[in-house]
């Protein structure tokens, strides 16, 4: 038993990495995350006394009202489907419902766990849209952005915001105030991706906080790469994506994103309907993400 639970998570590791190609696997312990849509897929080894299994779930709905409607509808739902089911988790008066399945290690294969996988995480984006848009509640995805943005500095402590557009592409210059009167710490971010390429803190007074982000924005705008370097040779700086904003090459990034994420929403549909193979939709994927 000691030997066989680090055996199967290699070899769900080695599996795995077959079936996404090139999409990133993520790996904690002996627990698999693989970013999909709306949602993530989990691929989990566990153990129960003498049997190494495999638990593949999605989070399907996060912080949803209880409602006796949404209880039936799960139970109902869960009487028809086949290979997995629905399981939910209270959490402060809320549900967290979560798609899921299990498998026995002696019938694991990687066709099996293509299958199992890929139908989980998309059938958690399904229903994701439709009980968010029927009961309320978030999704995976916007409650990992909402995670993210409490780390942020808070909007509350921002006192200057300056918004300006370079070619089409939205670029914000921001101020916070970060305790005290003479402290400041200055944002430069992409509005469109969220990408943050300047993170300065200064000292003084904010007249000199205004002058500089407008300095920041002349030469942003300008392309003054020269005077970019010298007033920001002390602060934390993302210089490829400061000059790919300034280059332009950010926008057609932003583009390119957008382009790929609509394809590979495609590409998922056509697997659904059967209408191409779980080995065309992997090639394809895999052609995608050499793009990015």
């Amino acid at each position: 038993m000691e030997d066989k639970f680090p055996r199967v998570v290699l070899l769900v590791e080695r599996y795995l990495s077959q079936i996404f190609g090139s999409l990133r696997v993520y790996r904690e312990g002996n627990e698999f995350l693989i970013p999909w849509g709306s949602t993530v897929i989990n691929v989990e080894v566990r153990s129960d006394q003498d049997d190494v299994y495999l638990y593949i779930y999605s989070p399907v709905a996060l912080r949803v009202k209880p409602e006796k409607d949404l209880l039936r509808f799960l139970l109902v739902e869960n009487a028809s489907l086949k290979m997995c089911a629905f399981s939910v988790e209270f959490e402060k008066g809320f549900l967290d419902i979560i798609l899921g399945t299990k498998i026995d290690v002696e019938f694991l294969t990687k066709d099996l766990l293509s299958t199992v996988t890929i139908r989980v995480g998309n059938l958690a984006n399904e229903y994701g849209n439709e009980i968010i848009a029927v009961f309320g509640g978030i999704s995976f995805k916007e409650y990992v952005e909402r995670e993210r943005a409490e780390k942020r500095p808070s909007s509350e402590g921002k006192i200057l915001h300056d918004i300006f557009d370079l070619e089409n592409l939205k670029v914000a210059l921001e101020v916070y105030n970060t305790g005290g009167e003479d402290r400041y710490l200055i944002v430069g971010k992409v509005v469109d991706t969220g990408q943050v390429f300047i993170k300065a803190e200064r000292r003084g007074d904010l007249r000199r906080m205004s002058n500089f982000i407008e300095d920041l924005k002349r030469f942003i705008l300008t392309r003054d790469i020269k005077s970019l370097r010298k007033s920001l040779k002390h602060y934390e700086v993302e210089e490829h994506i400061l000059y790919n904003v300034i280059a332009g090459k950010e926008k057609d990034r932003l583009r390119k994103l957008k382009d790929i994420e609509k394809e590979i929403n495609l590409l998922t549909d056509l697997l659904m309907r059967g209408e191409i193979s779980e080995e065309e939709y992997r090639r394809r994927i895999r052609d995608l993400d050499k793009e990015l």
